[in-house]
């Protein structure tokens, strides 16, 4: 099954639930190589991921890098053996890992809507700060909704 935070076959990866009130695509970048920075000088995860509890400017987590063209978390269980460093900080809302709004309707879809969906978002040709923006506001989930029923 795809995950939706990390699109490998489409090059797409998401830092949708990682903050909110999102500001432009450059004030975006900026903070996440500052993050990014940060990260890199930062001996222990542990430190890192408490370093701030204070959301950047762009509205995106402190804790959000960017590494070989993907956003991620490095907190995150799936980069330390199921150990998760994202309750270190205490804004961190982890509990929106079991998924955005799509991301939980995802996992619950047949393995045809599931690539119908892939292939919806494949035809959008997202950059990762669109595709990021558009899966936490709902607005793919919305599009393609309106689509399926518009060809049902």
């Amino acid at each position: 099954m795809a995950d939706l935070c990390q699109l490998e076959e489409l090059e797409l990866s998401c830092f949708g639930c990682c903050g909110n009130d999102y500001s432009h695509k450059k004030k975006l970048m900026r903070d996440i190589r500052k993050n990014t920075r940060e990260f890199h000088k930062s001996k222990f995860i542990k430190s890192f991921m408490t370093r701030t509890t204070e959301l950047r400017s762009s509205g995106v987590c402190a804790n959000v890098v960017f590494k070989d063209g993907k956003f991620f978390c490095p907190g995150h269980p799936a980069l330390h053996h199921g150990k998760d460093y994202r309750g270190e900080d205490p804004d961190c809302e982890k509990d929106k890992d079991d998924g955005c709004k799509t991301y939980i309707l995802f996992q619950a879809w047949s393995k045809e809507k599931q690539k119908q969906f892939l292939d919806f978002v494949k035809s959008k040709k997202l950059d990762r700060f669109t595709y990021s923006i558009k899966m936490d506001n709902d607005s793919l989930l919305k599009e393609f909704e309106k689509k399926v029923k518009e060809t049902s």
